[in-house]
């Protein structure tokens, strides 16, 4: 269920902190065996190097409890620590967490103790981090939550109107054939004969300020970086699209992903 490609932002306030960078996860099975499923995750935020941690997850006597590990990885992949993971399974997905009790990181007076939780609910995966001091339970930094969209490829169609014809002409130029995904990696369509249209097309999930999340499009100006228009659209919606009077957009998501 977990394995697949995920984006999103963590919910940071645009105005006090500026727009937070994307955040992109990529959930793979790497074994199954007698001890458990092993899932690796890879994260980057940003431009950012890749976060590496791995998740295993055995089942139990009780048919709604597993248990498992969580174990973030050094950069030669090796584990650099393990926590216990009591993992509670839900109608469509679970809920991981660990205890401040049993995941420690450090030594001595640079000790702390590491509250994770993880939840899954078919499409989208939260994850949550709280560091404690182990001694007294105080917070030590702000909690940090990530809730990230499944990314879903898209199919569709630009159009740019022509800057060299007046608009009774009404010439446009088309890419009507374009593929992307709601990765939030910028795509540069061009035309039937290769020559680029001079927009940059962006799709990724968006958090809003109630705290949901929305699937955002938007078309920049790739010379000025301009931002040329957007629209939003709901997270799991299967077409969006853009109308301006220089630049229209349709996408349909592929093979109802």
């Amino acid at each position: 269920m977990i394995a697949g490609r995920y984006a999103g932002r963590s919910p940071i306030d645009d105005e006090a902190s500026g727009a937070p960078d994307l955040v992109r996860l990529d959930a793979r099975v790497e074994r199954i065996a007698t001890g458990g499923v092993e899932t690796l995750l890879s994260q980057r935020t940003g431009d950012g190097p890749a976060r590496t941690f791995m998740l295993t997850f055995r089942p139990t006597a009780v048919a709604t409890r597993l248990e498992g590990s969580f174990s973030p990885l050094d950069a030669q992949g090796r584990p650099a620590g393990a926590c216990p993971l009591e993992v509670s399974v839900q109608r469509d997905g679970f809920i991981a967490r660990t205890d401040a009790d049993t995941c420690r990181f450090g030594v001595g007076g640079e000790e702390v103790a590491l509250i994770k939780e993880i939840a899954h609910d078919g499409d989208r995966l939260v994850i949550g981090d709280r560091v404690v001091n182990p001694g007294n339970g105080e917070t030590l930094i702000s909690d940090r939550v990530l809730q990230l969209e499944r990314v879903r490829s898209f199919s569709g169609w630009v159009g740019v109107r022509d800057a060299g014809a007046n608009h009774a002409e009404n010439i446009w130029r088309v890419a009507d054939e374009i593929s992307m995904d709601s990765d939030g990696l910028g795509l540069d369509p061009a035309d039937v004969a290769g020559m680029p249209l001079g927009v940059t097309l962006d799709l990724a999930p968006y958090r809003v300020r109630d705290g949901g999340s929305v699937l955002r499009l938007r078309v920049f100006d790739n010379t000025t970086g301009d931002l040329l228009g957007q629209a939003w659209a709901d997270p799991l919606a299967t077409r969006i699209g853009l109308a301006l009077s220089g630049v229209q957009v349709g996408l349909q998501v592929r093979d109802g992903r």
